[in-house]
């Protein structure tokens, strides 16, 4: 799954957003590297319900609750698809209520190396978005080694180059899981998703837990198609995202865990943005059909 990140969903982002440099490496995607060759995600659309976990002193919050509509599709050949909506309902000390809504869609190929994005947020149930972002970045040589240029169109056209090290949303996935798999625990990487109007680049440090036994399924929600997980391994995975020349103090600007299985679906999700926390658990999922690769 690729989590989400705030504000534009990712992700998990990223959510569902994931993207790193496997076993602490950074080497850039190349066309002869077909990162998802090993790793086959799901296509697959899930729903996720979110509530408030906690709040942090001196929040005026009172209370969150919020769906998270997830829907991915793709494989390494064809390229990789995910749209994304996520609506919050915010109430406030006093009782007041706003409303957000961001709606996303990117799409991805195979070896990480294009990838366009598109984020629409409407505000209390406005049909016209408050903010919108939209761009293409793209992986090429360039002066004898790879980069990664940024063409953006909305909120205001422009262009600017990022280095080739950095990893796109199924990328960071991919990498996530193959780490899990070969018993990594520990991954950095720098991670490019298109928020805040195109330009925020994140590093990030991934930790994953011991892989869990495939008995620990039953202590989790009965869903109608969730049965298909009980017999994929899983890992509990925290990912915390940092703002390059950011905070002073070490703290990331957010974290997000979850329980990724091998497919790339997740559950029990934990999103902190330090001034509150949200929690999440599936409460619908279908699997899309897939074709394989040739």
């Amino acid at each position: 799954m690729t989590f989400f990140t705030m504000p534009a969903v990712a992700a998990v982002s990223g959510w569902l957003g994931l993207s790193a440099c496997v076993a602490l490496s950074c080497a850039p995607a190349s066309a002869q590297e077909k990162p998802a060759e090993a790793i086959e995600l799901a296509p697959h659309r899930a729903v996720y319900e979110l509530v408030l976990d906690r709040t942090g002193a001196g929040s005026n919050i009172s209370d969150i609750r919020g769906q998270l509509t997830y829907d991915f599709t793709g494989s390494a050949c064809q390229g990789y698809t995910l749209n994304t909506r996520l609506v919050t309902e915010i109430y406030d000390r006093e009782g007041k209520q706003s409303t957000t809504d961001t709606r996303s869609e990117s799409v991805e190929d195979g070896e990480g190396r294009r990838f366009r994005f598109n984020t629409s947020q409407y505000m209390n149930k406005s049909p016209k978005p408050a903010d919108a972002t939209s761009g293409l970045a793209v992986r090429a040589p360039k002066g004898g080694r790879e980069t990664v240029t940024v063409t953006l169109y909305k909120p205001k056209k422009g262009s600017f180059t990022l280095p080739g090290n950095i990893y796109f949303p199924t990328q960071h996935s991919i990498a996530i899981l193959k780490a899990a798999k070969a018993g990594d625990t520990r991954l950095q990487a720098d991670f490019f998703d298109g928020s805040d109007k195109g330009t925020k680049i994140y590093e990030t440090t991934t930790v994953i837990g011991a892989p869990l036994q495939l008995a620990a399924n039953a202590q989790l929600p009965t869903i109608k198609n969730a049965e298909i997980l009980d017999s994929i391994q899983s890992w509990p995975v925290v990912v915390s995202y940092y703002e390059q020349n950011g905070k002073k103090d070490g703290l990331p600007t957010y974290e997000v865990s979850f329980r990724i299985y091998a497919n790339g679906v997740s559950r029990k999700l934990t999103l902190d943005y330090g001034a509150f926390a949200l929690s999440g658990e599936l409460s619908a999922i279908e699997f899309l059909p897939s074709k394989p690769c040739p």
